[in-house]
Order: C-alpha cells, then structure tokens, then sequence
C-alpha cells in the first residue's frame, strides 16, 4: 500500500472498523477499493461468479491475474489487496531498516502492506492449500523500498506457512486471460434476458452444431441464429457460455478467431472431469 498524505490514523481505524481485508467468499472486503483510489488511471472492478462479490484490481496485470484465478478450477477462493496487519510474531526477525518501514515516515501510523492476492486451492490429492502472490514490474525489483516490502511479505507469510511468490507481467499469459474475460460474461446471462433453461437449451443444440458442422464458427453461429430466430449475436452469447462452462474446450492460448471452423480451433466436448491445469501457482 503506497504511502500518500491522506493516509491517516482515523482512516486506518475506519478500514479496521468496515473489516477490510476479513470474510470468506461473498463477505470478504479488500484493503484497498477502486473508489479508494478513484484517479488510478488502470483502476477497475468486476463481478466474480466464483467469489460471489465485486473484485478490485489497480492494474491490467492485476487484471488479468485475477481472469486466470477465476477460470481456474483448481482455485477455491481468492482474495485480492490482502493486508499483512498482524506484524507483531516477526518483528524479532526485523532489522531497524525493514522495521522502519511498518510505520509512516514521520508519524506512527501502520503502514499496512498489501499482497496482492491471497489464494486457496486443491492439489491434484483433493487437499486443499494457499498461497499468496504479489504482483510486480520487473523494473521495480532492482529498488531498495520494493525489496525490503517484499522481505517483509516472505517472511510474513512464512511465518504462517503458506507459500510466497512474485509474479511479473512476462509470466502472465495475457491472450488466455483476454479470452477469459471474452467468455466469462455470457455467465450473466440475465443481463442479456435469459433464463439458466434458455441458456442451458440453446447450449445443447449449439454444442452439436459445433462438433458436427465443418462451416467456419462464425457461420455456424449465424446460422444457430436464423434457425431459432433470435436476436443476432445470441449464438454467440452461447458459444461463450459453452466454454465458459467448460462444456466445451478450446485452445485459450491463442485469439478465437471466429473465421476458422471448430477442427480449426481444436474444439473439444469435455470428457470426465478433468481439470485445467494450474497456469496460476508456478
């Protein structure tokens, strides 16, 4: 959490009073919130279908961090802006200089540090674990300041046992997240006048389409479209929904590009449950 002049004792006791950085899922409130920092050029929030809540991220890594814990089905919960405010059980390993700085420069105000998030998982066992993970430039990790906050990260997390670990942006596959964040809207499929049944109908008949049809994607959608008469781009909303639900797999890596025909983009029908693997906890 960046130190800046309106940081003062009695906001730091209003977050501790709205139990910022507590709750599980739905009821969990982040440290920091986009209206927090409202001129953040990069500030933005969305609706987690996972979490059940609003999730707020400050950067397009950030961002796209988070698409990648929220289609991963590995992932349980996560929490993002997670504060470290119990410091009292490492400030023996401390030196003056890491001491420092969990205090404003010139008062004695916390200075609360934030991991960016904070992630419950299952390991291949059906175990469960955590780890957390802040997010960081490359460039910002030659500076002295960075690298004394995230010696207090470690070992703050160490001290509790779960694992901690930097992520920069060249480790985020952007492309998969892009695609993610294409696919996840059609879940709120209220917003576009559907009932859970439409939905669910229209998916069947276009999930047999897809796999049968050797037409380009985008033509098998049109068709899809004339065929039931709705509006156009429904048979899109769907064709998002069917990977969205994992009722159907594609290459996320690479762009959907609508112009090739289902072969094309390796369109699948899953078998089993099998899971994606982990692209968030390397």
């Amino acid at each position: 959490m960046a130190r800046n002049s309106d940081w003062t004792e009695a906001k730091f006791k209003r977050f501790l009073a709205e139990g910022r950085g507590k709750g599980e899922k739905d009821t969990y409130r982040s440290w920091l919130q986009v209206s927090d920092l409202a001129s953040r050029g990069r500030s933005t929030r969305f609706y987690s279908n996972k979490e059940k809540r609003v999730i707020h991220v400050f950067t397009d890594q950030q961002l796209y961090y988070a698409l990648l814990l929220e289609f991963d089905e590995s992932v349980l919960s996560y929490k993002e802006q997670y504060p470290l405010i119990d410091t009292e059980p490492i400030l023996e390993q401390l030196d003056e200089i890491l001491l420092k700085r969990l205090k404003g420069k010139d008062s004695e105000i916390p200075h609360v540090m934030l991991t960016t998030f904070l992630v419950t998982a299952v390991d291949e066992k059906g175990e469960e674990y955590q780890f957390a993970r802040t997010l960081k430039d490359e460039s910002e990790l030659n500076k002295k300041p960075i690298i004394e906050r995230l010696e207090i990260q470690k070992r703050w997390w160490e001290f509790r046992n779960v694992d901690f670990g930097i992520v920069t942006p060249n480790e985020i596959p952007v492309q998969q997240s892009k695609n993610i964040q294409w696919v996840l809207c059609s879940l709120n499929m209220q917003d576009y006048g559907f009932t859970k049944g439409d939905m669910e109908s229209y998916a069947e008949q276009l999930e047999q389409l897809l796999i049968n049809d050797q037409d380009a994607v985008g033509s098998v959608l049109n068709a899809f479209d004339v065929y039931n008469k709705v509006e156009i781009g429904t048979g899109l909303l769907v064709f998002r929904y069917l990977i969205a639900t994992r009722r159907i797999l594609v290459n996320m890596d690479s762009e959907i590009n609508l112009q090739c025909t289902a072969n094309e983009l390796g369109i699948s029908l899953r078998q089993g449950k099998e899971k994606k693997k982990n692209a968030v906890n390397g």
